[in-house]
């Protein structure tokens, strides 16, 4: 998640941004930006900001307000009902967390200053109900689903664009269901772990 402004076209990095505006968190990531462009500036050092969008594997226990891909799933694999913000047809991007990290290692190849976006892309854009019954469909079961009013800095649409971290050697490989399905698979072999989680 990053502090772009909304809109509903793939988003780059010289995308507008409006700090502030969003929320707090989105403001406090623009303002680790700028640290890190400083420190590129004034020490000359190989340092670069990722941005990262919709995060999700194994070993997420997610909530709410962040990793909600996994506690989709979480809350699935039990059963319990899920809480969705809005009307359920805010999209985003989201990226398997082994590709995330396989951005760090492409990076260090060529390490080159900058802001990426690190996600899915559009080739990965998720609404949370078409998530929801992804979900379903691999659990072959149907869930509850709870509507409450959109919370004050929900954007209603995010994909990223990842050209630039193409250019670096960034192609995310897991595709959503497949690694939603390594997902559940995860929480499915150690349902204790989950067990206080409602």
């Amino acid at each position: 998640a990053t502090s772009y402004e909304r809109t509903p076209v793939a988003i780059g990095e010289d995308q507008p941004v409006m700090v502030g505006e969003i929320s707090p968190l989105h403001a406090s990531k623009m303002s680790a930006e700028h640290y890190v462009r400083t420190y590129v500036d004034m020490y000359k050092i190989k340092a670069a900001s990722f941005r990262f969008t919709g995060i999700y594997g194994e070993r997420q226990f997610g909530g709410e307000d962040h990793g909600w891909v996994a506690n989709f799933a979480i809350r699935s694999v039990f059963g319990w009902p899920l809480r969705i913000f809005g009307t359920g047809k805010q999209a985003r991007d989201i990226l398997y967390a082994a590709d995330g990290a396989e951005s760090y290692l492409r990076w260090f190849e060529n390490p080159t200053p900058g802001v990426f976006n690190i996600g899915g892309g559009p080739d990965h854009k998720i609404s949370l109900l078409e998530c929801i019954h992804m979900i379903g469909d691999i659990l072959g079961k149907k869930q509850e689903i709870q509507f409450d009013v959109e919370r004050p800095g929900d954007m209603r649409y995010f994909i990223c664009d990842i050209t630039n971290a193409k250019k670096f050697g960034f192609n995310p490989k897991f595709k959503p269901k497949e690694g939603v399905e390594k997902l559940i698979r995860w929480i499915e072999a150690d349902k204790s772990v989950f067990e206080v989680k409602k």
